[in-house]
């Protein structure tokens, strides 16, 4: 884990999807923590726009917890520059969720990175 972060991050791609007035994305994540997400989308979007998250995440033994929530985008950097489509990889601070689906997300991580002890 990076010092700099508060939460644990993980490389996994789980189903999100993300709303905006108009405008919708579906995609997969990039990677993930209690505090955001990170994922790619198929066109540019400015800093400080906020979205309402839908995205399921696994639990040990169940079906996926279908989480809502919102967030708000930190980061917005073209995947390729040199492309002549660009694509997007856009990090999102969760800024409204339910204290049990935070929970959820967190125990998910911890769980990953047991799982794989070649990250601790």
């Amino acid at each position: 884990m990076d010092n700099r972060r508060k939460y644990c991050r993980i490389e996994t791609c789980l189903p999100l999807k993300l709303f905006f007035a108009d405008t919708d994305f579906i995609t997969d994540t990039i990677n993930i923590s209690s505090g955001g997400v990170y994922c790619r989308v198929d066109s540019y979007v400015p800093l400080m726009t906020k979205f309402r998250i839908i995205m399921f995440v696994p639990i040990a033994g169940k079906k996926s917890h279908k989480v809502e929530c919102e967030g708000i985008v930190v980061r917005t950097e073209p995947e390729n520059p040199s492309a002549d489509v660009k694509n997007y990889n856009i990090a999102i601070f969760f800024s409204r969720m339910k204290k049990s689906d935070r929970a959820k997300v967190t125990d998910y991580v911890k769980k990953t990175v047991q799982n794989n002890p070649s990250w601790n």
